[in-house]
């Protein structure tokens, strides 16, 4: 958060819940002294945590894991949860529905929104799914959340985008990539470890922006561990920023 509020970001986003077992837990789970010191630092320099990730949906899905984690995220203010689904194949669709929708219940008690981020290579990786995934938890708040590489990967038209119920987007995450690759291992590290700056990559950033509501919060998302040689997490988060700044002036000089 310090380097969000010194290099001029707006919002945060934050990895509470441990998204696979082998994840190390979160310093904020079950530490209401750290929460507060958070909170404070957060009204201090006016950023909002606008999304905690990340809820993977399995079949051995226990929602029992996650009263900490939403404790935490609530006690941060009032950010969209995010979940995604197991891969493709080790999950049935019914099943995401299922246990997507006790997650909005339970996220609902806690007074969280929980977003649903679809994935091509993983189990409900297309819109259609996703959309049902998202309506199984309607009923609590639940919503969509769209990265565009994803949206890429997917392939996703801007008419199909411009399409979708802008209710449900309360978030959008920015990033640009490589050309889409077919086989797994290289979609995978595209997505965990190989992004590019916004403006820098082969996205049709412009397209997809201009379909998408130009009011809800931009979540820069863009892994790229060869940033990570010889450069500080300040300055790689500054030129992630600069990036998508430039990107957004542009599509907004554009418009006007």
């Amino acid at each position: 958060m310090r380097i969000a509020a010194e290099t001029g970001y707006d919002h945060v986003g934050l990895r509470i819940h441990p998204t696979a077992a082998a994840d190390a837990p979160s310093p904020l789970l079950g530490n209401k002294a750290l929460a507060a010191t958070c909170r404070r630092m957060l009204d201090d320099t006016g950023l909002t945590v606008t999304e905690v990730e990340s809820w993977m949906i399995r079949r051995d899905f226990d929602l029992s894991r996650s009263a900490e984690a939403m404790e935490a995220a609530a006690a941060l203010g009032t950010p969209r949860l995010i979940a995604v689904a197991d891969m493709r194949g080790a999950i049935g669709q019914a099943e995401i529905e299922d246990r997507f929708g006790g997650l909005a219940e339970m996220a609902a008690g806690c007074g969280l929104g929980v977003d649903f981020e679809p994935i091509a290579h993983r189990a409900a990786g297309t819109l259609k799914q996703a959309l049902s995934v998202v309506a199984a938890g309607a009923a609590h708040g639940a919503g969509l959340i769209l990265d565009m590489l994803h949206i890429d990967r997917m392939g996703i038209s801007p008419a199909e985008l411009a399409a979708i119920n802008l209710a449900l987007l309360h978030n959008i995450h920015l990033c640009d990539a490589p050309p889409a690759a077919t086989d797994l291992e290289t979609m995978v590290r595209h997505a965990a470890f190989d992004r590019d700056l916004p403006g820098e990559g082969a996205l049709p950033l412009n397209a997809y922006l201009r379909a998408l509501p130009a009011d809800r919060p931009l979540s820069i998302e863009i892994p790229m561990m060869r940033l990570a040689v010889g450069m500080g997490p300040e300055e790689r988060a500054r030129r992630c920023l600069i990036a998508s700044r430039q990107l957004v002036e542009r599509l907004d000089g554009a418009r006007s």
